[in-house]
């Protein structure tokens, strides 16, 4: 696959209308997905891992991963100790392909906006990358992270710095904040989610600590 059609899927993923053609996009994309995201450069998870493992300690219990895609951050926490992870994304295609991983204790099709079929403090830490950006997860979403994370554990993610505050991320992490939901204990400098691609497109992942 050309770098053009590499870089129009990435497009229209970013323009989906809703969750429907979404999930279908990537159903499409899946087993290409991995290959093409890393020819540009895609540095979120391994940002996002290094985050992680700073406050959250391997065998504490199991991991969410919110949005796991084609299970690229199952593949870095595995192999580091953090073994029981649970897996959720939108589209069915991706999901088969975490499957042939086998990194993944569970795994679920749930969609990220809705409430999640798990009942409250079910996971003991949640990692979510790449789902906070544009045509994706809405803010809300992380309200219903924090609810199936334990109190204590930790809810690590990453949102790209030209919606943060324009698609309502900033409002709802300090609504979160001061309702005392939760209490930020890590945001990285912003750097670039795909150098090879766009350096311009700039990315933070954040560390907030579930009360």
């Amino acid at each position: 696959m050309g770098d053009g059609e590499r870089s129009e899927r990435l497009r229209s993923v970013y323009k989906a209308r809703d969750s429907r053609e979404l999930a279908g996009l990537y159903d499409v994309w899946a087993e290409d997905y991995e290959r093409d995201v890393l020819a540009f450069g895609y540095t979120v998870p391994a940002v996002a891992a290094g985050v992680f493992c700073r406050h959250v300690r391997a065998g504490d219990g199991t991991v969410l991963d919110a949005g796991a895609g084609t299970g690229m951050m199952g593949t870095i926490l595995a192999p580091l100790g953090y073994g029981d992870l649970t897996g959720i994304d939108l589209s069915p295609g991706m999901l088969d392909l975490v499957r042939k991983k086998d990194v993944y204790g569970d795994l679920h099709q749930m969609e990220l906006g809705r409430r999640l079929d798990f009942l409250d403090d079910a996971f003991a830490a949640t990692v979510a990358t790449g789902v906070f950006t544009e045509g994706h997860a809405p803010p809300k979403a992380l309200e219903e992270l924090v609810r199936v994370t334990a109190p204590g554990g930790h809810v690590v993610f990453s949102v790209r710095e030209d919606v943060y505050r324009s698609l309502g991320f900033e409002e709802q992490h300090e609504t979160l904040e001061s309702d005392g939901r939760w209490q930020l204990v890590e945001k990285t400098e912003s750097f670039a989610q795909l150098p090879l691609e766009d350096p311009n497109l700039q990315s933070r992942i954040y560390a907030c600590r579930v009360v």
